[in-house]
């Protein structure tokens, strides 16, 4: 969806929840300690967390960093509604929450975040 020096931003396939995203380090590193430039990497995922929130109507982004299944520096976020309870945010988490593809979405978060990089 997005990708410039720092990083790339690219919709989770499991839509967890309605705009579901990975900020994915350009850098090969695990942890966002060893980035040679963590505030390039950080202005992506703000970035990315504002144009999600913005387009979704969300008041609070969840992020999860684990590298379990990939030893690669990744950021999940995961819009969520101000009402979410710990419960919702755990289902989601854990897979067993799922929402339809919402392509406008798609389309709006690319729209706000492709004016400054490139579209992948």
């Amino acid at each position: 969806m997005y990708v410039d020096a720092a990083a790339r931003v690219a919709f989770h396939p499991d839509w967890a929840v309605r705009g579901h995203v990975m900020v994915i380090a350009r850098q090969h590193v695990e942890n966002l300690s060893d980035l040679y430039d963590c505030g390039a990497f950080m202005d992506v995922y703000r970035r990315t967390e504002r144009a999600l929130l913005d387009a979704t109507g969300c008041e609070r982004a969840i992020v999860m960093k684990l590298g379990i299944m990939t030893p690669h520096l990744h950021l999940h976020i995961y819009p969520v509604p101000a009402t979410a309870t710990r419960e919702d945010v755990m289902a989601a988490i854990d897979g067993r929450t799922h929402v339809p593809v919402d392509q406008e979405l798609v389309e709006a978060v690319r729209m706000a975040m492709g004016s400054q990089g490139r579209r992948s």
